[in-house]
Order: structure tokens, then sequence, then C-alpha cells
């Protein structure tokens, strides 16, 4: 690989010499002996006027070889290609193409004058010439393809025919341009990161946008500090270096020194002289510009459009803004610059530090929420120290404000990422505290989206700003502008890790004076406290908005905080959470935040405390869906002789009591035992409650299942009619109690007999249930599960097989390998399969090939 440069000075030549960039294998360096082809190459560029320079003009730099090749063959003005049978080495990232073919690749794409020198079949040499083990097959479709390209290809045997001929193709190729007018490149461009990773697509982007033809295209890379607007910039005008006469970078943060960068540009272009006003060199630059193109002006972090507008370059250049601000709909195009991509995050770590595993690689990259700065710091530390990864995860957690503040002068960011959102932070205090309070309350919560709505639950001034539209429009404004958030028109959202960098700056904040617990950390949880949705329970329209908070209040309400002075709140919170979990389907998930709330309910308010007592039938209403059903009896048992201690056995706490631990006695099999004490519930219930109360009908669907695990399914049927008319009429066709009564009648017309009317309740609630409560929750599998069994007798076996592979798949997936539901599941499967051909896939399922539901 060689670059072919200008001539030297004092040569005499007449016209300046043009750059040829030789592409070739090494082995065309060495043969044949004693002239190579390369050293004939070389002589014929030489002939041609051209003057000849290869890597070692080049000094040592911190780049790797294919950024060097890029940025030597974008110098280039002619490209040669000669091509032998050796397909070369292999991009250092892009294994399955080499240097050669990426660099004929790259000429094409750019439109660059092509030389093409193809070594003839008949050429001798040593094998180390002409033969290739490892990528011949490569190297012989390569030079299949050079024909398809459109060029014309010369075929040469000998170094001798290659001089001559290639000197004879350079002759060719006209130089008016360079006679008349040589080109003089001009540029203050950065230099680029050399670990510069990923971003393909974004850079591809910006590429063509700016190539749409239209006058000063430009476009504004805009997002948050740190997520890597600069250098993709930096890197742009590197990669293109080529195609631009002129490239100039304006430091834009200070709106008053615009000026003097843009005049800086108008001397180097020779428009005007230093004793020149700055206003008079940049009116004669902008008119150069405008008559020219060829040109890119980069405005580096610029604040203000208002601020920019009057001092933008008209004409046929480009024109990039990197920004915080997304604003910029009057000017250019905006292009958002996001965070790394995970592969793009884990390649940079693993670049820089190869002893990272994979694993590792993405632990970091998820710590950090992928901010590009933030990433490249990691790696460097990572690189440099000997810290493992379990320290450096250890550090972030309790230590981010001084892991952030490291900053390594070569990583070619000018502040370290915590002195940049430090003097963000402060800038935002000075200008408008409300907006930094606002986001200090989201630093203190998940680095999720916020609902907006919750905001204005605050209290004292910050509620009162954020319930007044127009204010806090001022707040979100201020925010979005600064780049500080992303906002939407329902959410607002802080990156991870300014968010660390807030709550450790602000941790010993108190907020109220004389109030030592009016910590951040107690607001935040006072707030969802407040904001909290409807009881989830059976509560499908409060559903969405519990997913909306539900990350918010887990990192809340997590064991680190120090929330001690709203302990009861927390406990609330994660009972109600827990509870939001289990009805949706997700008692896994729900289990320790149920355990976590029963806890810090007895530790607070003792173990008689309704308020505990609520907790721990709660917990085992959990271990009941997960399939303990002994441990959550031994609860039950408990919380039922506590509640008829302290409330009475007729409180409704006390009834609902009584009917869990019946559910359990139902599930050990205890069928007696469970009847009795469902009757009984139920009497009390409808005395005390009423006969339309929700609680009343629980009871009765419960005393129509004892009925039924007894036989008794006529009894069951009235039972569950009735209460499938009540719920109906109370609470509607889609509600999950309706359905369970649904569900609960269809059984009982299977044990009749009655399976087509069973069948077709069966698919009515399987449908209901798909739409309320989605298809892999519990009850919808309990509903599938059913369905199959009804086609099973009605002979659709078929269909009852594919329905049982379905649901004993999404058992599994749900509620576990051995879960009694799940084993339920496998059985009727087993049953299915009794058919020949299918006896082995039965015996796996059920060894002992039970009869089916």
């Amino acid at each position: 690989m060689l670059v072919v440069g200008e001539s030297a000075e004092g040569q005499g030549r007449k016209s300046p010499a043009r750059r040829v960039f030789l592409s070739h294998t090494s082995e065309l360096a060495e043969w044949p002996k004693p002239r190579s082809f390369v050293a004939a190459a070389k002589d014929a560029v030489a002939a041609a006027g051209d003057a000849v320079v290869d890597m070692s003009a080049f000094t040592a730099r911190d780049a790797t070889p294919e950024e060097l090749d890029r940025e030597m063959l974008a110098e280039a003005d002619i490209y040669v290609l000669i091509a032998g049978f050796r397909y070369g080495t292999p991009v250092r990232g892009r294994p399955e193409v080499s240097y050669t073919e990426q660099e004929f690749g790259i000429a094409t794409a750019t439109g660059m004058e092509r030389l093409v020198f193809v070594l003839d079949k008949d050429t001798e040499g040593p094998p180390a010439l002409i033969q290739d083990l490892d990528y011949g097959r490569r190297q012989e479709a390569f030079r299949q393809r050079l024909p398809d390209s459109g060029l014309t290809i010369t075929k040469v045997s000998s170094p001798a025919e290659l001089a001559t001929k290639l000197e004879r193709a350079l002759n060719r190729v006209p130089r008016s341009l360079q006679e008349s007018k040589p080109v003089r490149r001009i540029s203050n461009i950065p230099a680029r990161t050399v670990t510069f990773t990923g971003r393909d697509e974004l850079l591809t982007s910006l590429r063509d946008a700016l190539c749409t033809g239209q006058p000063a295209v430009v476009q504004a890379l805009n997002g948050m500090g740190g997520v890597g607007k600069t250098t993709t910039a930096i890197e742009y005008a590197h990669r293109h270096a080529g195609d631009y006469e002129v490239a100039w970078w304006v430091p834009s943060e200070d709106p008053d020194l615009i000026l003097g960068n843009l005049a800086a540009l108008a001397q180097a272009m020779d428009l005007s002289a230093s004793q020149d006003l700055p206003d008079i060199a940049v009116a004669r630059l902008r008119g150069e510009l405008e008559s020219r193109g060829r040109w890119l002006v980069v405005f580096d972090n610029a604040e203000e459009p208002t601020a920019l507008r009057p001092l933008l370059p008209a004409g046929d250049g480009h024109v990039i803004i990197t920004s915080r601000n997304p604003d910029w709909d009057d000017i250019g195009a905006a292009l958002p610059v996001r965070e790394f991509a995970r592969p793009e995050s884990v390649q940079l770590l693993r670049t820089r530090c190869d002893r990272l595993t994979e694993s590792d690689a993405d632990r970091i990259a998820d710590a950090l929420g992928d901010l590009p700065l933030a990433v490249n710091q990691a790696a460097r530390l990572l690189a440099t120290t000997s810290l493992t990864v379990e320290k450096y995860l250890e550090l972030l957690d309790e230590r981010i404000h001084d892991l952030m503040a490291r900053h390594e002068q070569s990583g070619g960011y000018p502040l370290s990422l915590t002195a940049a959102w430090t003097v963000s932070f402060d800038q935002l205090a000075r200008d408008n505290p409300a907006a930094l309070n606002t986001l200090t309350l989201v630093a203190w919560l998940a680095p999720e989206p916020v609902p907006l709505g919750l905001l204005t639950h605050q209290q004292g001034d910050a509620g009162v700003t954020a319930r007044d539209p127009l204010a806090f429009a001022d707040v979100t404004t201020a925010l979005r502008s600064r780049g500080m958030a992303e906002v939407t028109t329902a959410t607002i959202q802080l990156h991870r890790v300014p968010a660390a960098l807030l709550r450790a700056r602000t941790r010993g904040d108190i907020l109220t004076e004389n109030d030592p617990n009016s910590t951040w950390q107690v607001i935040a949880v006072q707030l969802l406290d407040a904001g909290q949705p409807d009881d989830p329970w059976n509560n499908p329209p409060s559903w969405a908005r519990w997913q909306e908070i539900l990350p918010h209040l887990l990192f809340a309400c997590d064991s680190h905080r120090a929330w001690q002075p709203v302990a009861r709140e927390v406990a609330h919170l994660l009972d109600r959470a827990a509870s939001y979990l289990q009805t949706r389907g997700d008692p896994r998930t729900a289990l320790p935040l149920f355990q976590r709330a029963y806890v810090l309910r007895r530790d607070l308010l003792g173990i008689d405390a309704p308020a505990t007592v609520a907790s721990a039938c709660n917990l085992a209403l959990d271990l009941r869906e997960l399939g303990e059903y002994e441990r959550a009896c031994e609860l039950d048992e408990d919380a039922l002789a506590r509640y008829k201690r302290v409330l009475g056995e007729n409180h409704p706490d006390t009834l609902a009591s009584a009917s869990n631990l019946a559910a359990d006695l139902r599930e050990l099999g205890e069928y007696e035992r469970a009847r009795e004490l469902d009757e009984d519930t139920f009497t009390r219930c409808k005395r005390v409650l009423g006969d339309d109360h929700s609680d009343t009908l629980v009871s009765a669907v419960n005393v129509a299942l004892d009925h039924w695990f007894l036989g008794e399914y006529e009894r069951a049927r009235e039972l569950d009619e009735d209460t499938l008319a009540r719920r109906k009429r109370d609470v509607g066709d889609d509600h999950p109690g309706t359905l369970i009564s649904a569900n609960n009648l269809a059984g009982d017309l299977r044990e009749l007999g009655e399976y087509e009317r069973a069948r077709e309740l069966d698919e009515d609630t399987l449908a209901r249930r798909k739409r309320v409560l989605g298809e892999n929750h519990p009850d919808t599998l309990t509903s599938a599960n059913n369905l199959a069994g009804d086609l099973r007798k009605l002979g659709e076996y078929e269909r009852a097989r594919e329905l049982d592979e379905d649901t004993l798949a999404r058992r599994k997936r749900v509620l576990g390998e051995n879960h009694p539901d799940t084993l339920t599941s496998a059985n009727n499967l087993a049953f299915d399969l009794r058919e020949p051909g299918e006896s082995e896939r039965a015996r796996e399922l059920d060894p002992n090939t039970l009869a089916g539901q």
C-alpha cells in the first residue's frame, strides 16, 4: 500500500504531482527479484511526473492500519490496483474483506480515477507470488468481479510490462485542473479519535442527508452530553476529507466567539487580513463560500439557533451543527445522536481491554447505560489498571462522582464526564432552579420514562409549578433545550449516568429547614405514595399506570435507599406493587416484594397489626399461586386466628382470610374441611355484606368449587350460574372475576356431560382472557387447558393436542417445570399422544401414563 503525494519543492516541475494510491498485496513488493512489481510501479509513477510517498513518510501515530489506509486513500487523486493471485490481509473488524478489496470499494464509491492492472495467468514466479492457500477462492472471485465494474482491465505478466503500461495510463489522465489551479486544502478539524467505534448507520445517514443536492445543507447532530456528537462530527470530517477543499471547525459554546472563529477561516483562505474587522472578514467569507462548493463548516456545541442563524454560510457546501438543543427545525434537519447500541459498547470495551469477556463487557455497558463517553472512560480505566469488573461496578455504585471525574487528556474530550455535567447542573441552578429541582426528583427515580402526571403529586411550591401547565412547560422546555433530559408530551427521562451524578450531588440535601427527614429519597417515596394508581387487584384499567410507575417504585424503595423515615409508605408500595404483579400473572416476581412488605410491617407495626396480617394473607396467596400450598396454609391459619382475635369473626378482613384458608385446604385435598369453612364464610358474608358484595361473590365461587371437588356438579352449576349472572350485572362481562365464574361454570357443564355448551363458554372465556389478561397469564392458560379438555371429550383430538402443547410450553415458561399446573398440562399432553407412533413422546412426558385431566 503506497500513497503518492505532491512533488517536493524546487524540482522544477511546471505542474504539481498528482497523488496516486497504489493498492496491492505484500508479496508484490518483494517478487520477482531483483525488480518487483511494486518497484516497477514506483518507477512508472515517477516517470509520469508524480512523486511517490510510501508508509515510511508517515510519522508514528496512535492510529490503526485501517484508519491510516482510509485517510491516505481519501487524500489521493488516482487509485491504481495491481491485482495478483493472493487475497491479502483481512481488514480488522471485517474479516470477510481484504484491504485491497476494501480499497477498491472505497475508490469506486468516491468516484476516484481508477486504473486496474491484473497479473496474467502466464506470470511466472515463486509459490509466494502465484499461490494463496488460505484465500485463493476469495481472490479469484475478486479478480472475476473486476471486469464487471465497468472498467477497462489491463493484464500484465512482468514488472517491465506493468511499468510501461502504467506510465502510459497515467499520462493519459487529464491534468487540466491541477495545471490551472492547484488544490490547496484548508482544515483545522481536530484529530480523530483512534478508538472511534460503531456509528456506521449514523454516519451513513449524515452523509446521505448532506448530499441531497440542496444548497448549504445543514444537519444538526443533537443529543445529551457525553453521547458522542462531537466525536461523530470529527469522524465524519476525517472519513470524507477528500471531498472537501475547506473543512473548518468552529467552537460555538460561547456565541461571542463564533464570529472570531469564522474570521480566522477568512484569513486562512486569504480573504482578509488580521487587521480587518471580524464583521468584514466574515462577510467576505460568506460571499466566497456562496460561490463555491466542496467546503464543510462544523459549529460544535452550539446552543441557541437565534445566535447562529445570521452567521450560517450559504452555497453548495455542507454545515454540521452539534448541540444538546434538539430545536433546529428553522435552520436545518435534526439528526438525533443516541447512546451506543449494546454491540458497539461491547466492541469498544473489548477492543480497549482484551481481558474483558463478552458477558463482563455487557454488564459494564448496561451499568453505564451505553453512554459513549462513559463507556470509553471505563475502557481506558480497565485497560490501564488492575481493577476487576466487580470492583469497577462497586465503585460505579458507591463513588460514581469520583469515578467519572477521572479525565485522561488523550481521550479527546475537553472535560471529564463529571465536570461536564457539573457545569450543566450549575448553569441550570442559576437560570431555572425549578427545572433543577424537577430534574433532581427525576434522578431519584428509575432511569426510565417518568409520567409527567406523577410529578403533579409533589407537595409545596414544586407541586404548584407541576400543576400549572404554563409554568411546568417552562421547566420541561428548559430541560429539553439543554439536552439534560428526554421530554415527550407524556414523560420525562434522565439517563442513568447523569442521574447517578445528580444523586451523588444531592444525597445530603435537606429540603425543609429544621426537618432532617426531608431528603430527596424521602420525597421520591412520598411522591410515589401520593401518585399511586387505584388498587390493582383484578382491576385491569389500573394496570397500565402501575406498569408505568413500577420501575420507579422498585428503584425508590430499594433496600439501599435512605427511606427509613417513610418505611410505612415503602411497605405499602411494595405490597401494592406485588399485588399488581401477582394479579397480572407474575407471582414469581411478586414473591420477594410481598416478603419484604410483610417483614417491614411486622418490624414496624407488630405481628398482630391488621396491616401486617394483611401482608401475611397476600404473601400466602402468592405462595398458593406458586404451588406452595403447605406454606400458604400455615400463613393463612395464623392470619385467620389473629384476625378473629383482633377484629372479630364477622369483620370483612376476617371473612376474606377464612376464604383464603379454605382455598389452601382445597388445594391440599381437604375438601370437606374446605366446604365447612367456605359455607360458614358464605353465610356470614351474606349477612354482613349482602348478597351482591364482591367478597360475598368470591365466597360463593369457593363454595361452588367445594361442591365440584366433592362430585356435586349440579349444585356447583346452580351456584356458579347465579354468581356469573350477578357479576355480569355488577362489573361486566370482561372483569377478571366474571371470567373466573364463567370458567368454573364451563367446568361444571363439562362434568355434567354438556360438552358443546362447555366448549362454547370456554372458547368465549379464553378469547376474553387473552384480550384482558394476555396470552401468558395463568388464568388464560387455565382456560386454554380447559378448552383442550372439552375438545378431547368431543373427539377433536388433534386440536386438543395442539392446544395442550402450546399451554404446556407457556406454563413451563411462566410457572416453572414443577408447578402443579405445569404437571397437569404435561399429563394431558401425554394422554393426547396415546396414538400410534406417539407412545415414546407420551412416555417422555408422563412415564406412568396417567389419565388426562
